[in-house]
């Protein structure tokens, strides 16, 4: 379910409301009760999902879930639980029925069910900051000025929020530092294309930060679609990194400046990042693992080993192919 901290739901809905707003068919109950949005792997109950896969892969789809928004194809696998809703775009047909009932809260607006900020004594909040609703700060932190903390969010002990950051629809451990002018928990880069033309998909999500953690400055740290982008416990992002919507960053793992990571890649353990490198989304990078500089990674790395180049290989192989292509390179000159 949406994190009832971040999102607010505006109104009452039924399927047969979200059917008939995007002219879908359903095949179940129109005045069943929707609450909520998940993705189709977890849903349940009162919430809706979309599928887009192989029809058959529909029975994979929880049969916790209410409705889902799918092709009339794949209908028939649904498991019998779920009502099908049924169309020809789900994924579009999905998001533009859930922006009917579900928005996300926003900074500038008030919101009496959250009710007022909670802030320790020992905290420390600078010149020009905005504490929203429902934001609770713990012992001994410290927020810059300039800085923009959303409705509901929480942050820890200890944890320092530098000059001009802002931090929403996020969870921040203890003993954080997050350095001036970064993003947390904005809406990541899912794009839909729509007869109109291209347009943005909302994110229902959230970030969490987990203690001893440290974020640079100029960083931007997208939250999930539906679910969490986490940085894990004590692991270090250098300045200017993007890390994108469902991202999972394991324990002490370092990012150095300029990487830039794509949409669900689940990072382990101990993993190292040179500068400038760029990861596919839905890659798996296993424990241990270390990425050269500049690398372009587009598939999953084993635990332990080490990779670079572009495409990326396992390290030793790159740089047999680097001194091969210098090898020839050189004896054609000579020719």
């Amino acid at each position: 379910m949406h994190d009832l901290r971040f999102y607010i739901r505006f109104r009452q809905v039924t399927l047969g409301d979200l059917a008939a707003v995007v002219g879908a068919v359903l095949k179940g109950d129109a005045e069943e009760s929707v609450i909520t949005v998940s993705a189709f792997e977890n849903a349940e109950s009162g919430s809706i999902c979309f599928f887009e896969g192989r029809p058959t892969d529909a029975a994979n789809i929880s049969p916790e879930a209410t409705g889902c928004f799918l092709k009339e194809e794949a209908a028939e696998f649904l498991p019998p639980t779920v009502a099908a809703i049924v169309c020809a775009t789900p994924r579009q047909s999905f998001f533009q029925a859930a922006e009917t009932f579900l928005s996300v809260r926003v900074a500038d607006q008030k919101y009496d069910d959250l009710g007022p900020a909670q802030v320790s004594p020992s905290a420390r909040i600078g010149q020009n900051t905005i504490i929203s609703d429902g934001v609770e700060i713990g012992d001994d932190t410290v927020i810059g000025s300039n800085v923009v903390i959303g409705p509901g969010v929480r942050i820890g002990r200890k944890t320092r929020i530098l000059h001009g950051t802002v931090v929403e629809n996020a969870l921040i451990g203890n003993e954080v530092l997050i350095k001036s002018n970064t993003v947390i928990g904005g809406s990541g880069f899912g794009v839909m294309l729509k007869p109109e033309g291209l347009r943005l998909s909302p994110h229902y999500g959230r970030v969490v930060i987990q203690d001893h953690a440290s974020i640079g400055s100029n960083c931007c740290i997208d939250r999930g679609v539906f679910g969490d982008t986490v940085i894990g416990e004590n692991s270090h992002l250098d300045n200017l990194i993007q890390v994108g919507h469902n991202v999972e960053v394991g324990r002490n793992s370092l990012m150095a400046a300029f990487c830039g990571i794509s949409g669900s890649v689940k990072i382990g353990d101990w993993v190292r990042m040179g500068g400038r490198v760029g990861v596919a989304d839905h890659v798996d990078i296993g424990e241990g693992a270390t990425l050269a500089a500049n690398t372009a990674l587009m598939r999953s790395v084993p635990a332990g080993e080490t990779w670079g180049g572009a495409p990326a290989k396992l390290l030793t192989h790159w740089m047999r192919e680097l001194s091969w292509l210098s090898k020839n390179a050189g004896t054609n000159r000579k020719k």
